[in-house]
């Protein structure tokens, strides 16, 4: 396990040693600006099977992906004006985006699932993670299906310390999970409900137009 300081980065040979890690699709666990994640590079198919496995989830159900900045998102999925006006409003931050994959996009999520889930987090540790890998993550709540996410790096070396590479301790975060919205087209649909609520998003929207 990693423990960083209060306000420490995650830098030089710890964050090369963790984002090669996760390149090779080796999962590791870190804190994001939500809850604690579990993730490797988005187009490791066995690295996300392992996840699913340790987690106890379907194996089928695509996991939702990190990237580093907004500015890189076309590249995987086809940018709606609403999916604009939010992420200028939320991004970096708790709102996930699920939007239909590009060519490219499509090798990051399932065949048996038309959207993919994208996110900009914004937590030092996750972004610095992300930028040093090169690649989107595959990442999902550091937990066991079926259980709470976690919101202390201890908390998640206790419950999967022996079934990933690395856990990097970066203190407590928030424990709200981030809110999922669907704005592949139509009216926005809330699939999860979690940090920013439905009425939040639709204001947001309305704004930006």
């Amino acid at each position: 396990m990693i423990v960083l300081g209060p306000g420490q980065p995650l830098a030089g040979p710890d964050l090369e040693a963790v984002a090669e890690a996760a390149r090779q699709g080796k999962p590791v666990a870190f804190p994001t600006d939500t809850v604690y994640g579990i993730g490797c590079a988005g187009m490791s198919q066995e690295g996300v099977r392992r996840i699913c496995q340790l987690k106890g989830r379907d194996a089928l159900k695509p996991l939702p992906i990190l990237i580093d900045s907004k500015e890189a998102v076309r590249r995987w999925v086809e940018w709606t004006p609403a999916a604009e006006a939010l992420a200028s409003r939320y991004w970096p931050g708790p709102l996930t985006l699920v939007l239909k994959p590009t060519k490219e996009g499509r090798l990051l999520t399932s065949q048996e699932f038309p959207t993919l889930a994208i996110r900009v987090p914004a937590h030092p540790v996750a972004l610095a993670l992300l930028r040093a890998c090169g690649v989107p993550l595959a990442v999902t709540s550091a937990n066991l299906s079926g259980r709470p996410a976690l919101a202390w790096g201890a908390e998640v070396a206790r419950a999967l310390g022996g079934q990933v590479e690395y856990v990097v301790d970066g203190g407590r975060v928030s424990g709200t999970e981030s809110t999922v919205a669907d704005v592949s087209g139509g009216p926005i649909r809330v699939l999860r409900e979690g940090a920013l609520s439905l009425p939040q998003l639709v204001a947001a929207a309305a704004g930006a137009s």
